[in-house]
């Protein structure tokens, strides 16, 4: 159950400066978490899933230079896993991105610190918040929903494949339509434990889906994407 006071307060408490001797670099953080869930139509009902992720946003000050302050997200937790008719799965990535933040502050303006202040001081609606394409989002991505991706063999990582979001029924057969991703704020732990589902995934800490260590020129996803993509909670 989502208790949005609990979390506010504790991200708030969370926000300090750091002074660090020899270069003077100050930081101020906010954290918070919410909760994605991914609401999929079938012919066998309504399936959906979702998982607890985390944000943190940073502001790097360093007085007495031009410029004066640097900014970073981060998000740590796993994709939400939804399971479909026919023994088969659907996998919302992380967003290590603006994407969530963008849904949870209407407000958003491509600032991460700002959306944080908003959000950590409960400014922003409470949800759940509907992440749409639609939706203004970061310059840089082609979408306002995380990557969709499947396995054509959940055992074999190389075997990992997009999903469009417009079409899952081109993925996962006729009737089978995405209805909607929502963030909502929230105080529940992040979530954990997707290797149990995908027990190949801590052999992939250190190298892509595809067997290489680093990406490579190449069409396929699996050169691409990596563990990390679907949990940051592992370790070698």
């Amino acid at each position: 159950m989502m208790a949005r006071r609990g979390v506010i307060g504790l991200a708030v408490a969370a926000v300090g400066l750091l002074a660090l001797d020899g270069c003077g670099l100050l930081n101020s953080n906010y954290t918070y978490r919410y909760r994605m869930t991914v609401e999929v139509d079938t012919p066998e009902g309504l399936k959906t899933g979702s998982s607890v992720q985390e944000q943190t946003a940073t502001k790097f000050s360093f007085p007495g230079y031009f410029g004066g302050a640097e900014r970073d997200l981060q998000t740590r937790g796993e994709a939400v896993a939804v399971d479909l008719p026919g023994g088969q799965t659907l996998f919302a990535l992380l967003c290590d991105s603006a994407l969530p933040q963008s849904a949870l502050d209407p407000e958003w303006k491509n600032d991460w610190v700002e959306s944080a202040i908003r959000i950590t001081s409960g400014k922003t609606p409470e949800g759940p918040l509907p992440m749409t394409p639609g939706k203004p989002k970061p310059v840089y991505l082609k979408t306002g929903y995380p990557m969709l991706v499947t396995f054509t063999d959940i055992t074999d990582p190389s075997s990992v494949k997009l999903v469009d979001s417009a079409d899952l029924a081109a993925s996962f057969g006729p009737g089978v339509k995405l209805k909607r991703i929502t963030v909502e704020i929230t105080d529940d732990p992040v979530t954990s434990g997707i290797e149990k589902r995908l027990g190949w995934l801590p052999a992939y800490y250190n190298k892509l889906l595809g067997g290489e260590r680093f990406a490579k020129i190449s069409t396929r996803l699996a050169d691409h994407l990596g563990a990390g993509n679907f949990s940051t909670e592992l370790s070698e």
